[in-house]
């Protein structure tokens, strides 16, 4: 029954209620905080004052200031490991299969050795990105999915109305009270074909004192019905459908298939990082296998100088000549070359897109700054008191690849030129999803409804309850139609369409710009695999040349005929250089014949590695 409030008091309070129920989403909220804001360091004692610290920190905005992480890392220091007293405890042995095998088991964030994770770390991937990417709510295969689920909705509202009409037949003389209660609840579905199914209850109870009610002041209206609209134009099929998704807009493509050529587009690109972290594996792996024999290259020179000037000073003090201090000048520069090879400078080593997409050697000799970035690939500690040594020497066996098959294969697997292809097949379907914006919109439209009136809601005593009188089904009701609606002159769709046509065109000039390269690249490691194996081969000869006339000077300097000093010394720096050139060559074809493989887009085949999810 309806019920009145007594009094102007009573009518002064509600006024109260109302403004308050008002006033108060303005009376709360968000105030911008006008104090200064500064950074302290967090104590480390006293852990209560530290939450403390955290808690105004956190109500100011301010980021969190965290203690140093007790990681090995910071246990130990480049100075713990001394090269002289190096042994078999302190030195790991490491296989180049063993290496990329421990970069992919630690790598949560993929690598690289360009600094990418601290310069942009937006723009590193980690091994989530594809999950990230499914699961996306925005724009993922899931949430595209969600939009065909069925939706249960409910709603309660209940009014108390209570006001004075210039009319004597409504309610009692003119004034007009009443208690009203809407209830609605129901279920809707959304079909791959772009129809919209509803199943909906709705139950109004009406308590009011008007006198001419037939039943007496209460009653219930109880009603159920179905609804069905089937779009026949635009948004119809199941092909606009499952591209564009339910709702769609011109130029807003989102349905289920856009979501999963984003996920092969993930993939792609989580499969390239992949392939770039084994690349540069591999390049850390060889830096480091070129720097300990550039070592043991200078350290040779740098003791045979030292031997040839201790002789020249012996005879120095005989017969009186300068030749030891030239001598000793080439020991103090070979000595100095050592120190060099031994620490190394932080350059730029060998890794991606150094002049070739996989890396270009460039080796800068250092070992520890080697064995460093080895460590980095790795996800190692970056000093933990040892040191890493390649046992792994470059193959040196010749590799012959046919060059249509080779074209073929990279055109074919190489990861970019993959991507590329499920960017235009994105395309494509927007542009087909587009195209449907240019047809009206013409929907079928079906109701049915039964209806039911009682004074009661359910009484089984009483059929003249509404849901009873409802399901007697004495009350039918149903509505069928057609909705139409025509854009003038449709220009927003013609635009849409228009835009994807051009981004098409422009995607697919890309793929083709991409093939040169990818076809430009492979010539290069081809080439290079071939230049490097010769120079290997003519190094090799060199090197046995130079020992030669070597062991001959060597010789004659033991017969007791002096040689001339300068040949001498001469053949003592081109030794080395034989030496570093040798090796040097040998890495260079280690990594040409792996960049063939990177080029064809088989480097992971050719790794034994596969991805799974």
């Amino acid at each position: 029954m309806a019920r009145k409030l007594n009094g102007i008091a009573g009518k002064k309070g509600a006024s109260l209620v109302i403004a308050l129920t008002v006033a108060a989403p303005f009376l709360t909220g968000c105030f911008p905080n006008r104090q200064a804001r500064h950074f302290s360091a967090l104590p480390t004692q006293n852990s209560a004052a530290n939450e403390s610290h955290r808690s105004d920190q956190l109500r100011r905005g301010d980021p969190p200031i965290s203690s140093c992480s007790p990681v090995s890392e910071v246990g130990s220091s480049p100075f713990d490991v001394n090269l002289t007293s190096l042994s078999a405890e302190t030195t790991i042995h490491l296989k180049l299969e063993e290496a990329i095998q421990l970069a992919l088991a630690n790598s949560k964030i993929l690598r690289d050795l360009g600094g990418t994770v601290l310069r942009s770390p937006v723009a590193s991937t980690s091994t989530n990105d594809p999950a990230m990417t499914f699961t996306d709510p925005r724009f993922g295969e899931e949430a595209a999915l969600a939009e065909f689920d069925a939706v249960v909705h409910s709603s309660a509202f209940f009014e108390n109305n209570d006001r004075r009409l210039n009319n004597r037949f409504f309610g009692n003389q003119g004034i007009f009270q009443q208690d009203l209660h809407n209830y609605q609840i129901g279920i809707t579905k959304r079909s791959a074909t772009g129809s919209t199914m509803s199943l909906r209850n709705f139950t109004t109870y009406d308590s009011n004192n008007q006198l001419s009610n037939a039943i007496g002041p209460s009653s219930f209206d109880q009603i159920v019905e179905t609804e069905i609209r089937q779009p026949l134009l635009q948004g119809a099929g199941t092909e606009f459908n499952r591209i564009a998704g339910p709702g769609a807009r011109p130029g807003q493509i989102n349905g289920f298939l856009i979501g999963r050529v984003r996920t092969d587009i993930s993939l792609t690109d989580f499969e390239r990082a992949v392939r770039d972290l084994v690349a540069d594996v591999e390049n850390a792996y060889w830096d480091l296998h070129f720097a300990f024999r550039d070592l043991e290259a200078k350290v040779d020179a740098r003791d045979i100088a030292l031997v040839t000037a201790k002789k020249l000073e012996a005879q120095t003090a005989v017969q009186g000549t300068g030749d030891a201090a030239q001598a000793m000048e080439q020991y103090y520069r070979f000595e100095s070359d050592v120190i060099d090879s031994v620490n190394g400078r932080p350059i730029d080593g060998t890794r991606t897109n150094n002049g070739s997409s996989g890396g270009s050697f460039r080796g800068s000799g250092g070992l520890r700054v080697a064995e460093r970035r080895l460590r980095l690939i790795l996800g190692m500690d970056i000093n933990d008191g040892k040191l890493i040594r390649p046992s792994d020497d470059p193959a040196q066996a010749p590799v012959l690849y046919d060059w249509a098959n080779s074209s073929c294969e990279a055109l074919l697997k190489r990861e970019e030129i993959r991507r590329q292809r499920w960017v235009i097949k994105q395309r494509e379907l927007e542009l087909l999803a587009n195209r449907n914006f240019l047809k009206p919109q013409l929907d079928l439209v079906g109701r049915y409804r039964f209806r039911g009136f009682g004074k009661d809601l359910i009484n089984y005593d009483d059929k003249s309850d509404a849901v009873s009188n409802m399901l007697d089904g004495n009350y039918q009701e149903w509505q069928a139609g057609l909705d139409y609606t025509l854009p003038v002159g449709f220009r927003k769709a013609f635009a849409a369409v228009r835009n994807s046509q051009l981004a098409l065109h422009r995607e697919a000039e890309v793929l083709k710009e991409q093939e040169r390269v990818v076809l430009y690249g492979l010539s290069n490691a081809m080439n290079e695999m071939k230049r490097s194996y010769d120079s290997m081969q003519l190094q090799e000869k060199r090197l046995g040349e130079i020992v030669r006339q070597l062991q001959s000077l060597q010789a004659k300097w033991e017969s007791g005929k002096d040689p001339a000093l300068d040949v001498l010394l001469d053949t003592h720096r081109r030794l080395l250089d034989a030496r570093l050139r040798y090796h040097q060559s040998r890495v260079e074809y280690a990594l040409a014949v792996r960049n063939v493989e990177f080029e064809k887009g088989s480097l992971l085949e050719f790794c034994k590695i596969s991805l799974a999810d």
